[in-house]
């Protein structure tokens, strides 16, 4: 499927060595690692826009980069969990792969503009590797006052915890489910 423009919104992608990457952190410019093979400028989707298994994975890593340093700055707090998703999992019959993974995200940043995306491998909090995880985007001192942060968006149990993000240490201890 193809990519649905997004009014005055351009990304550069470069494929280098035979990688898309996408530098997040530029802002009319390109950092070149590498030497380029070829340059290609793209316009940015509109996040509703259905994507290719491709497309949505490609925009799954944007993300996850884009929010990369507001999320380490959650760092040690507490925070709503408000879903957590893995490739060919099945929830309620359904089967995501990347395009109902990035819809899922869609979804909740329209409902909550605070939410960060992140992949569970880039911490030590999460038991499960290659993960995407969307957090509230919001830091709370106690699992608890996380947890109230879920029951007062009306989460259903099961659908949002808190999580503390963590470099060191592991799992155990840093996230209480309500």
């Amino acid at each position: 499927m193809a990519f649905a423009p997004c009014a005055g919104a351009v990304v550069v992608t470069l494929l280098l060595l035979g990688h898309i990457v996408r530098d997040p952190d530029t802002i009319g410019h390109v950092v070149l690692p590498f030497p380029s093979i070829a340059t290609t400028t793209t316009t940015a989707t509109d996040p509703s826009a259905t994507a290719s298994p491709a497309e949505a994975s490609l925009l799954l890593r944007d993300q996850v980069l884009a929010d990369h340093r507001a999320v380490e700055q959650l760092v040690g707090q507490w925070v709503p969990q408000i879903s957590s998703i893995k490739l060919d999992l099945v929830i309620n019959g359904v089967t995501f792969d990347y395009p109902e993974i990035w819809a899922n995200y869609q979804s909740l940043r329209a409902q909550y503009p605070q939410a960060l995306l992140l992949n569970s491998s880039d911490y030590v909090n999460f038991s499960g590797k290659d993960f995407w995880v969307t957090v509230a985007g919001v830091a709370f001192g106690t699992a608890d006052e996380a947890n109230a942060w879920c029951d007062q968006q009306g989460f259903a149990e099961q659908e949002c915890y808190a999580s503390r993000l963590m470099h060191t240490g592991g799992p155990a201890g840093n996230s209480k489910i309500r």
